[in-house]
């Protein structure tokens, strides 16, 4: 991690993008008892490599809209979860174990279940349009899924193939879907075509990666960095 410029210490339970040149990082920060966890919120802008504070209600705007208020309450723990604004205002979001929520344009809770992959867990949410990505780590497998339905569209991967090693999170740029493999390297999909490479890179520890342009968010079990091509 020579060239990475370390952001956090904290474990980052959360990255949403914010502008073209911003995004928000939501930090765990440990109460005395060590059990629970308080949150604190703060903007990334690429531009200047400043931090300033930024409000929950500002967090919640980007992640779920309008009805953020409506959503958080039903959700409870909202920081968890990965999320998706759908074109028709409805709201998607997918924990890490799988369950998951539909939330109408007036923050109702309309569809919950579990996301699965021959009875194995999914989680995660990559956007591409009208689909959404998900990682099953279990199957060694990236799917692709229909926003609207949940279904299955496609997907690329699987036990006995080697395109994919142990896969546990995912993440979307207009290009690419990016996809973290046993906590240390990044492969992506180009939209388009399908088609899987590497980013060379290695990061030990690799929890999560975010791309915005040139400069990537890399999460780990230590803190947060930024990267930069």
């Amino acid at each position: 991690m020579i060239n990475l410029i370390k952001i956090s210490n904290r474990t980052i339970v959360d990255v949403v993008r914010f502008s073209a040149d911003k995004a928000i990082l939501v930090e765990k920060v440990p109460k005395l008892d060590g059990e629970n966890y308080n949150v604190n919120y703060f903007i990334l802008n690429f531009t200047d490599g400043k931090k300033e504070i930024v409000t929950r209600d500002a967090y919640l705007l980007k992640k779920f809209g309008s009805r953020r208020k409506e959503i958080s309450e039903k959700l409870g723990n909202f920081v968890t979860p990965s999320a998706m604004i759908l074109q028709n205002r409805r709201v998607l979001v997918v924990y890490p174990t799988g369950d998951t929520g539909l939330f109408d344009e007036e923050g109702n809770l309309v569809r919950d279940g579990l996301l699965t992959y021959n009875d194995s867990s999914v989680s995660c949410i990559a956007e591409d349009g009208e689909y959404f990505w998900s990682v099953c780590e279990n199957e060694n497998s990236v799917i692709r899924f229909y926003a609207d339905t949940a279904k299955t569209d496609i997907r690329i991967g699987g036990k006995e193939q080697a395109t994919f090693n142990s896969p546990h999170f995912v993440s979307a740029d207009e290009m690419y879907v990016y996809v973290c493999c046993n906590h240390s390297t990044v492969r992506r999909i180009d939209k388009k075509t399908l088609a899987v490479s590497d980013i060379n890179r290695i990061y030990d520890g690799l929890t999560g990666y975010y791309k915005f342009g040139k400069f990537a968010i890399v999460t780990t079990f230590d803190g947060a960095y930024c990267d930069k091509d």
